[in-house]
Order: structure tokens, then sequence, then C-alpha cells
């Protein structure tokens, strides 16, 4: 089942399970608009991309039907820091192959610099966000707390020094 919602800044797109291509992206006056595509597989709440996860770049980024994803709020050591392999490994093992469930971040619904969506991602149902953290492969971008609805989650709770 495919759901369009109309919404103003950004719209998110994919395919679903029965590889049909996806549909291009498009921006218009230089905001990009998005479709919302629910899948009714799906029994995580506020998922709003749900595909096979294609490519993992590192430990805080990959891509859901060909879609790259930002993890929100956590950051994972880049190339040539200590921890890259480990995290990227991490990520790889969970993922890559595996079903990916994406709830965007409602704080960054315009996405990043680099065009990049930006939420939580669900590898088979766990919180790739959340386990990172609990395994010591990233911390905390505190920068985004302010924005990020998932700032009072359990995981990132205490990085963005929040009550």
């Amino acid at each position: 089942m495919l759901i369009f919602f109309n919404v103003s800044l950004q719209i998110t797109f994919g395919y679903n399970s029965t590889g049909i291509a996806p549909l291009p992206r498009h921006s218009t006056g230089g905001s990009p608009y998005f479709i919302s595509q629910i899948i009714n597989q799906t029994k995580t709440e506020g998922v709003e991309l749900v595909g096979n996860v294609t490519h993992e770049a590192d430990g805080d980024t990959l891509d859901i039907n060909g879609i790259t994803i930002r993890l929100s709020l956590v950051n994972t050591p880049e190339r040539g820091q200590p921890g890259f392999k480990e995290a990227k490994e991490f990520v790889s093992t969970h993922c890559l192959g595996k079903k990916g469930e994406l709830d965007v971040d409602d704080g960054q619904r315009r996405g990043d610099r680099y065009g990049r969506e930006i939420g939580i991602v669900y590898c088979n149902g766990i919180n790739i966000n959340e386990k990172l953290m609990s395994e010591g492969l990233a911390r905390i971008l505190t920068d985004y707390c302010d924005v990020s609805e998932f700032s009072q989650e359990s995981w990132a709770k205490a990085s963005c020094n929040l009550k």
C-alpha cells in the first residue's frame, strides 16, 4: 500500500518489496518534496520508509532502497579514526541486505547539507541508533539535541543534558 502525504517541506520516496525502482528526487523552490511510503508490513511506529539496506557508507550512514540516510543524533568515527572499522562492521552485520525501516526525524525533515534523510533506522526491528550508543561505537551529536525529536530517547537524553 502506498500512501501520499502533502508535506510542504519534505517527501520521502522509495520502492516497495516488489522491486519497483525509486522515484527521482525533485526540488521546487530549493525545498525538497518527499512522497512518504508506508508499507503495511511494518510494526514499528513512525516508520515512513521500508526496504532493503543496500549500502552502508560508515557507521552512521546507510542506504535503504538507494535512499541515503544519516542516523539521527549519533556520530561514529570517520575513516582513518579509531573505531571506524568496528562501527562500520556493526552496521553491516546488523543491516546490510536486511529489512530496514526509517523513522524520519521530524525536527530535521529538510535533511542535511548532503541531501541525506535523517532519522532512526531499525534493521530487523533493532534500533540501530540506540544499539550503536549502547555498544560504545558512537557518541551523541549534541549540536542537534535542540532540534531532534529523538533527543528525549533514553539513549540520547543524558548526552543531550535533558531531564
